[in-house]
């Protein structure tokens, strides 16, 4: 008889999964966190913005699109991402010459329309069990597929969305970041004065 107090090893895809999952929480939510070891989590309007240059947050936010992908067992499809950056605006609509911006990257999955409740079902429970905090959950009502999930990561600030789109068997995985400033230039050298 088996010790009830004893799980069986895990192995196989299972293992896989979970380690995946621990790796992408871990990565996917210190890559956007703006934490300071002086001043603690990122709350404040005026906390500085977590650096990082344009091309990390592209490669992050494809992997994080293909995580929600795999957690709801569906592909991305093969044509091209739509990534657009932007500039940062406030809310009264203050900008600041630094170069800070925000990514919103989508890509797009063939699903079939009966199955776009179960996707955002199986994405919703991830990002749940994540940490993530939803802000938006619909299933479809009637003959359209309208499912809809967002979450928002609660310190790192980026929001992800998964969601039915115009037409058939179509659906939309998308991540925004919050506002980001890119690494700085390194300093233009001093010119050195001749006698």
């Amino acid at each position: 008889m088996r010790n009830p107090t004893t799980r069986p090893p895990l192995t196989g895809t299972r293992l896989k999964q979970l380690l995946a999952t621990a790796l992408l929480a871990t990565t996917l939510g210190a890559c956007m966190s703006s934490t300071s070891p002086t001043t603690g989590p990122g709350t404040g309007k005026d906390d500085p913005l977590p650096v990082k240059s344009r091309q990390e947050t592209l490669d992050w936010a494809k992997q994080l699109t293909e995580h929600l992908a795999q957690s709801a067992g569906i592909r991305i499809n093969a044509e091209p991402a739509d990534p657009v950056f932007t500039s940062c605006v406030g809310r009264n609509g203050e900008s600041a010459p630094d170069d800070r911006y925000q990514l919103i990257y989508g890509v797009h999955s063939t699903v079939p329309d009966a199955q776009h409740d179960d996707v955002v079902r199986k994405v919703r429970d991830r990002l749940t069990a994540e940490g993530l905090t939803i802000t938006e959950y619909q299933e479809s009502h009637g003959a359209e597929p309208d499912a809809t999930v967002s979450a928002r990561h609660p310190s790192s600030r980026y929001v992800v969305d998964v969601a039915s789109t115009a037409g058939h068997d179509r659906m939309v995985l998308s991540v925004t970041t919050p506002c980001l400033m890119p690494p700085s230039a390194p300093p233009a050298p001093t010119p050195t004065s001749t006698p």
